[in-house]
């Protein structure tokens, strides 16, 4: 990486923070969405779990008594299975396959929370275990396992407290899922450690500037701020990788 691109991804994860202290997500989506543009998705997937562990210590101090600890419990167990399956893929797959497949996850699901989309049926165990399946399939490749949840939560109607700290608590323990699994990859190089080490600082200080914006502005505007980004990096990624298959 030159100068220039370590200065560009301290931009991005900055910003990507600030998100992700006012709303509790958005911050591995955004973050993996630009930074494919400088970095590869092997480097860049567990350089965000390891800032999404920390965003995570930042915030549960206040906010861990409002999440939804029975949800937590049952997303974490789906999670904790299919997550290895994600690193799997994340090893596997050419570079090219992933951000193309990382572009149409977070299009669709940006999609479906601009809809305003309300599931409606029984909330029963199973179906947050089935979600977490999909979010841990989703982390462990690409490191946006926070998006299927934070669209299955904020469709059965939590509070916009409840939904942001119960996405603390999900993030913390996921990514901690991701490093054991991607652990025996060799994935964490010296290389990434120093990297992560140096990002830790953009990201808290944009940890502090959202939290304090969290505070001040309104949450659906902020929340539909962020899924117009969303959609507009995932529809460059995908217009991007597209014309590089032609």
């Amino acid at each position: 990486m030159q100068v220039v691109d370590w200065l560009l991804l301290s931009v991005i994860i900055l910003l990507a923070a600030v998100v992700r202290g006012c709303i509790g997500f958005g911050f591995s989506a955004l973050v993996v969405a630009s930074g494919m543009l400088i970095v590869s998705p092997a480097i860049l997937v567990p350089l965000v779990a390891v800032l999404e562990i920390v965003a995570s210590i930042h915030m549960a101090f206040g906010t861990w008594r409002q999440a939804a600890l029975k949800p937590l419990f049952y997303l974490l167990i789906g999670t904790a299975i299919a997550t290895p399956l994600g690193v799997m893929a994340l090893v596997l797959l050419p570079t090219a396959d992933i951000r193309l497949l990382l572009s149409s996850i977070i299009l669709c699901l940006s999609l479906l929370l601009m809809s305003g989309w309300q599931y409606r049926g029984k909330v029963s165990p199973l179906c947050y275990i089935f979600m977490g399946l999909i979010s841990g399939v989703c982390n462990g490749a690409a490191a946006v396992g926070g998006l299927p949840v934070a669209t299955f939560l904020a469709s059965i109607k939590l509070s916009m407290r409840s939904l942001r700290a119960t996405l603390v608590l999900f993030f913390f323990f996921a990514d901690i899922i991701f490093i054991l699994s991607a652990s025996g990859h060799g994935i964490y190089s010296h290389f990434l450690l120093i990297l992560c080490g140096v990002m830790v600082v953009p990201m808290t200080l944009g940890i502090y500037v959202g939290s304090l914006l969290f505070e001040k502005f309104n949450d659906k505007m902020l929340r539909r701020a962020v899924i117009l980004l969303l959609l507009a990096i995932s529809l460059i990624g995908l217009v991007r990788e597209l014309l590089n298959l032609l």
